[in-house]
């Protein structure tokens, strides 16, 4: 009977769960996603190395779902609390009419079982389908093979779930029959019959912190711009934008009391006065709560937009940054060691060259006593000199003890390994190479036209720039910068080390390479015997990708999921928040039936109140997104030169479809609530 009794109340109460119904599945979806990351090794075709770093994403994950179960056990209750509170007279009468209070706590534990069976099946329905395409994004990220692609289930990822939302669900349980023990009779058939004060604030206060705000927020986002992401101030800039967040919302109710006299048109246009008041009054008392969702929000779409933009530039960056196939480098002056053919004698010591190497170059680091004149203060802009370190003060000049230089005609033997364009270096002239991370803080440093002297002998800029392409793959050749110069002057220097940079041919896997390496060179070259190895660093281009791409997609799913996580919440407690209004200022919108207004024009009065109140943080949100979008690009996406464009419309349509489904659901709720009391 009282199984029948609680199906009966579910189905009849439909709308009231909506919003509570999306919650739990909408969190079983993304709990179920995140968790199988593991079991879709299975169905892509990994290296080793690939394989380590999605071991190490699952095991994070692992730790990040206790977090994300405990973010979603708070809200799961909290939008309990919303059902409770909606049924109090309903529970007042089945105490009235003498059902004892351990009847009504089986009734609200069968209920709480049905909802979160169909949720659930929902959520691990929609996650199994999900993660099949989680599977083709991580297989594109990591540019492995899906041609072993098939549906695949992960029972581990569904028992975690499954075992979570018990929990959870245990905690609501628990929650329900303390409530029903506590709760007095007279308390719940009145319920429902106190309205909150608006209590809106004056129009001198609301202009003045407007002005903060505005003021606040403009002077965050041009500091931002200005020093970029990585910057010592960026916790400032974080503390004066969440300050003009919170001063907006704050200062937001004494304009929309304002606005009579702004738009009086508009203003008394239909219902558009009774939803101002209604909004007016939930923007004042929820201030605090609208400036967190806002900001969440805002982390929200910053790390799905710039994430999802990110990704697609990760492979297109890494093999910019790493041009050749393979990179071994020999150091010279350790343990007085000659310098050699490395080609040579990799082909004496029985390494099938021909049969691996499409071309190589080898090219000599030479070290040099170098004086930078007058540049002083264009190294002081990336933290040089350091009296400590390879750069010195001297005078106006910096002088660098050990700097490397390289020769004209072995550079350019590289850069047409690369396929890059030769670049011409006369006599008397020098080419100044810089490493990226660098390059815009020295890019004016040739176009000033300072001179260099090299070991007493003074040379001026070749060109108006730096050059910054990548001088090998994945090994630690030079440091910081380098100096070329015509062959003539280059080789009368020292030589430090020996790069040899080498493509591959097509059909030649890198693994394989290294294979053959590692077998012929079995020890370190601690003497001059047979077997040692002609190489200190050996680094492969696959190798520095998948360390790459790896670390970065840990921190971009990671991203998504924290994400998503917040959007989830901050729709969910929104949403929530006008079903608890709307249930409180139900006899409103009776007296606009009363006093005549349409059923039509009362439905469209619920529905603009609760998009504005829903909405308002959403657009701010966006405008901090816009900015921090702004930043993010300048700082990688100008390196990577990709669109953010489709991150956007991805993050448009997770938002169209979580947040815009909130919305909906929770219209579609506030208009049973208004119904339910039509006629009383």
């Amino acid at each position: 009977m009282l199984c029948k009794l609680a199906f009966r109340n579910v189905t009849r109460s439909i709308r009231d769960f909506t919003v509570y119904f999306l919650t739990l599945a909408f969190g079983v979806c993304l709990f179920y996603v995140f968790n199988s990351i593991d079991a879709q090794q299975a169905m892509i075709a990994l290296s080793d190395s690939q394989k380590f770093y999605v071991a190490q994403m699952t095991e994070i994950m692992a730790y990040v779902s206790v977090f994300v179960a405990v973010v979603f056990g708070l809200l799961v209750v909290y939008a309990n609390r919303f059902l409770m509170k909606r049924r109090k007279r309903e529970l007042g009468m089945y105490l009235l009419l003498g059902m004892e209070r351990s009847g009504i706590s089986r009734i609200l534990i069968a209920e709480t079982f049905l909802i979160g069976l169909f949720a659930l099946a929902a959520g691990l329905t929609a996650g199994v389908f999900l993660s099949q395409i989680v599977s083709v994004f991580t297989a594109r990220l990591f540019e492995a093979d899906l041609t072993s692609f098939h549906f695949i289930l992960s029972p581990e990822a569904v028992g975690k779930t499954v075992l979570c939302f018990a929990v959870i669900f245990a905690v609501v349980i628990v929650f329900n029959m303390v409530s029903v023990s506590r709760c007095r009779l007279s308390e719940l058939l009145t319920a429902g019959r106190k309205n909150e004060s608006s209590g809106v604030r004056g129009g001198r206060v609301s202009l003045i912190l407007f002005l903060l705000s505005v003021l606040s927020l403009g002077a965050a986002y041009v500091w931002v711009l200005h020093t970029g992401l990585f910057s010592a101030e960026l916790g400032k800039q974080i503390v004066l934008g969440c300050a003009g967040t919170v001063l907006f919302f704050f200062s937001l109710s004494g304009f929309l009391s304002a606005l009579p006299r702004l738009f009086p048109r508009f203003y008394f246009r239909g219902l558009n006065c009774f939803v101002l008041r209604q909004v007016n009054a939930r923007v004042n008392t929820a201030a605090l709560s609208m400036s967190v969702i806002c900001l969440m929000l805002f982390l929200t779409i910053s790390a799905l937009a710039g994430g999802v933009s990110t990704s697609e530039g990760f492979s297109t960056q890494a093999r910019a940054n790493n041009p050749y196939s393979a990179s071994l480098l020999y150091y010279v002056d350790q343990g007085a060691k000659p310098s050699l053919d490395m080609e040579q004698q990799l082909r004496a010591d029985g390494v099938p060259y021909d049969e691996f190497v499409r071309s190589s170059s080898q090219m000599e680091i030479h070290t040099a006593e170098v004086v930078f004149e007058d540049g002083l203060h264009f190294f002081l802009e990336v933290g040089l000199p350091d009296e400590e370190g390879p750069f010195r003060k001297q005078g106006n000049s910096v002088f660098a003890p050990f700097c490397d230089v390289l020769a004209e005609s072995e550079w350019n033997a590289m850069r047409r390994l690369a396929n890059q364009p030769e670049v011409s270096v006369e006599e008397g002239e020098y080419l100044l190479w810089v490493e990226p991370a660098v390059a815009q803080e020295l890019g004016s440093f040739c176009a000033s036209g300072l001179a260099v002297t090299v070991e007493g002998e003074t040379f001026f800029p070749a060109q108006e720039a730096c050059v910054s392409e990548p001088l090998s793959t994945g090994v630690n050749s030079i440091h910081i910068l380098a100096v070329i110069l015509p062959d003539e002057a280059a080789e009368k220097l020292p030589v430090l080390a020996e790069l040899l940079n080498i493509q591959l041919l097509d059909e030649v896997e890198e693994e394989d390479f290294v294979e053959v390496l590692d077998e012929i060179y079995t020890r370190p070259r601690d003497d001059m015997e047979k077997n040692w190895r002609p190489y200190d660093q050996k680094i492969t281009r696959k190798t520095v990708m998948n360390s790459s791409i790896g670390a970065k997609t840990i921190v971009l799913f990671l991203g998504i999921y924290i994400g998503l996580v917040f959007l989830i919440t901050s729709a969910a407690v929104l949403g929530l928040q006008q079903l608890s209004e709307t249930a409180d200022c139900a006899e409103n919108y009776r007296l606009l039936r009363r006093l005549g207004a349409k059923e039509k024009a009362v439905r469209r009065a619920l529905f603009s109140q609760i998009a504005l109140y829903v909405c308002l943080p959403l657009a701010l949100a966006l405008v901090h997104s816009a900015v921090g979008l702004e930043v993010l690009r300048r700082t990688f996406l100008s390196e990577m030169e990709i669109n953010i464009l489709p991150g956007a419309v991805a993050t448009a349509g997770v938002l169209l479809l979580i947040y815009g489904g909130y919305l909906l659901a929770t219209c579609f709720a506030a208009q049973g609530i208004i119904r339910s009391r039509r006629g009383e």
